[in-house]
Formats: structure tokens, C-alpha cells, sequence
């Protein structure tokens, strides 16, 4: 496919309440300061086989969502209490299920300004930089093979706690800088929310390289079920704006961006109608396809001047989501979402052409 860079998670937190209902396991963190080595050697492995497929890395060191644990897991560390969870997929009634969402951002907005969540974060940032690959025997804060390092997957700009926001960016930024000076460093924002939000996410000195992601199920834009050009010509051309819109904004701050994230669901209508159809395998990608040719072309556009790359979400390979309800399976999406929902298979040819003719053209 002629992709370059991969975007690994160092970083997952285990609740002190016992096995979380939407968690990757094994946790890497079990508590604040106490790490599970297997999944450390586990991170060295794949570290040292990226000069091999002529790859980098983007390391994130954290997570603002509750399938790794991540900034919740860190207020609940820090106050004892149960993490008010979000609407989520439940693997086992293969439905989704769950509570209040502005809820939940409120409790885990908490973590930007929480002493003890703070303390840890930094302690884990340290734990990670000035680890030797046990593998290769190289400081991963001198690597070569990491491109960046993102402080968190999808911090979130919540009103009421921008200075905190901002203050903890630069803060974790700077301390970023100052163990591995010869990597970039991202906060791993979707810059979603305007021009204001998008520069007091990438204002500080330390940050150098911008971030976005587009999700146009997510954020209400494309309408799953409707077979017409009508829900897809409505995601593309949001998804025109952003991109032009982000090229700007960091333009204006003299700093790359790339679209970290972008990706859309199987078709779910005709024959794949029922509700769970859109996440079988054998579900045609008519809008997929028509979205990610878009996406590439718009990025393109920009490449050189704002746009550094484009990274999708996300390849499963040989995986398939189970025919039989299971507590938990793999496949390119995390837990809290259904197995298969924005995979890509290896068997999903006419994607994987238009993913292959961006990266040849690079």
C-alpha cells in the first residue's frame, strides 16, 4: 500500500474497579507507576521492525476516550470514583449502550486540571521517552524511527476549561521537547472546532506539528442508510472545507498538519440494511471509496503547503469481526465500537488501490 507511518498507542490504563467493560488488554499501566513488562517488550518489538518495512511512527501517550483507559481512567485513579461512561458498543447484545456523553466530558475534562492525573501523565511521558528498546537497545527519545510523538488521541476542547486545556499542551509539549528534541511533537487534536480552538491547540512554541481527523458519521454529516449521492456529496463536501480550512490555519502558524484520521462505514442499505450488516465484510464500499478518493484528492491539494500526509483508519488485514457475540475481538477499530465498522480488509481491493495511488504519488 506504500504506507510510511503508523500511529501506535503507548499508552493504556487499567481501572481499579476491576476488568472495564470497553478496555484493551493487557493494560500497559495496571496503576499510577506500576507497568506490565510484557507489553512493554511488546512495544519494543514492533519499534524495532519499522526500519525493516521503511516506516516511522507517530507515538501516542495518551487517550481522551475510555477504550484505552486514558484521560478518564486518570480521573478515576486520582478520585476513586467509576467513570460515568459514554454511549459505547456492547460487544456481548451487539448493541450500543450506555449513559450521558456530556456527562462523561465533564468528568474527564477534570483531567486537565487534576494534580495527581497531571503527576501521572508526566511520570508516564518520562517512563516512555527515557525507556531503552530492549530489542534494539536504542533510547526511544533517540530513535530514529519515531516521527512524533502526540500527547493525546483527541484531547478535547471543552468550554470552561480552554486555559487548562491550553496550559496542559504546552506544558506536556514542552516536557516532550525537552527529553527527545529531535522529534516532532503533535497534541493529537481533530480540530473540529473552529479557528479560535485550532490555534489555542497548536499555539505553544513546543508543538510542531498540527493534527486533524474527519469522521462525517460521527459528526452527523452522512446518513448510513441513504443509497443516494445526496448523504456522500454532503460528507465530501464538508470534508473539502475542513481540509481547506485546516491547510489555512496552520499555515498562519508556520507548522505542518496531517490528517491523522478519516474514515467511513461499509454501505447499509438494499441487501445490507439490517443493523449490523454495514459491519460484514462482504458489505460493498460504494461511499468508502468515493470518500476516500475525495479525501485524497482535497489533501493533495495541499500537500506542501499546510498538509504533510493523510493516515486512514484503519486496516484490519486478515481480521473479521466474529459471527457469534463475544466479549471482545480485534479487528481495526477500537472496543467501544462495533468490530468491522471502519475496517479495512485485506480482501477490500478497490480500496486499497486508491490508498496504494495517493502514497505512489507522494
Amino acid at each position: 500500500m506504500g504506507i510510511n507511518t503508523l500511529r501506535i498507542l503507548a499508552a493504556s490504563e487499567a481501572s481499579q474497579f476491576g476488568q472495564a467493560p470497553d478496555r484493551i488488554r493487557p493494560e500497559l499501566t495496571q496503576s499510577p507507576g506500576i507497568y506490565n513488562n510484557d507489553v512493554w517488550e511488546g512495544l519494543d518489538w514492533i519499534l524495532a521492525q519499522l526500519p525493516h518495512f521503511n516506516m516511522t511512527a507517530c507515538i501516542s501517550l495518551g487517550n481522551f476516550w475510555t477504550w484505552s483507559g486514558g484521560a478518564p481512567q486518570y480521573v478515576s485513579w486520582a478520585t476513586n470514583t467509576r467513570i460515568p461512561y459514554p454511549v459505547q458498543w456492547d460487544h456481548k447484545q451487539k448493541v450500543f449502550a450506555g449513559g450521558d456523553y456530556d456527562e462523561f466530558l465533564t468528568y474527564t475534562a477534570h483531567f486537565y486540571n487534576n494534580t495527581h492525573a497531571q503527576k501521572w501523565y508526566r511520570t508516564h511521558i518520562r517512563r516512555v521517552l527515557t525507556r531503552t528498546n530492549s530489542v534494539t537497545n536504542v533510547p526511544y527519545r533517540r530513535d530514529p524511527n519515531i516521527m512524533a510523538w502526540e500527547l493525546m488521541n483527541e484531547p478535547q476542547y471543552i468550554r470552561g476549561y480552554e486555559l487548562e486545556l491550553a496550559k496542559w499542551i504546552d506544558d506536556s509539549a514542552r516536557l516532550v521537547h525537552a527529553l527527545a528534541p529531535m522529534h516532532l511533537v503533535t497534541p493529537g487534536a481533530e480540530s473540529k472546532n473552529g479557528a479560535h480552538a485550532f490555534k489555542l491547540m497548536h499555539a505553544s512554541p513546543y508543538v510542531t506539528l498540527a493534527s486533524c481527523h474527519f469522521w462525517p458519521l460521527n459528526w452527523g454529516y452522512y446518513n448510513a442508510t441513504d443509497p443516494t449521492i445526496h448523504s456522500i456529496q454532503e460528507s465530501i463536501s464538508k470534508m473539502q472545507v475542513f481540509v481547506r480550512n485546516n491547510a489555512q490555519w496552520t499555515c498562519e502558524l508556520n507548522k505542518p498538519t496531517v490528517l491523522f484520521e478519516f474514515g467511513l462505514m461499509r454501505d447499509n442499505w438494499g441487501k445490507w440494511g439490517g443493523p449490523l450488516d454495514a459491519y460484514d465484510p462482504r458489505a460493498p464500499v460504494t461511499h468508502r471509496d468515493m470518500f476516500y478518493q475525495a479525501v485524497y484528492k482535497e489533501v493533495t491539494r495541499h500537500l506542501n503547503n499546510g498538509f504533510a500526509g493523510a493516515a486512514f483508519w484503519a486496516y484490519a488485514g486478515e481480521a473479521r469481526p466474529p459471527t457469534e457475540p463475544t466479549e471482545m475481538t480485534w479487528t481495526g477499530d477500537p472496543p467501544h465500537e462495533p468490530p468491522g465498522w471502519n475496517s479495512i480488509y485485506d480482501m477490500d481491493v478497490s480500496t486499497l488501490r486508491i490508498i496504494q495511488s495517493f502514497n505512489s504519488s507522494w
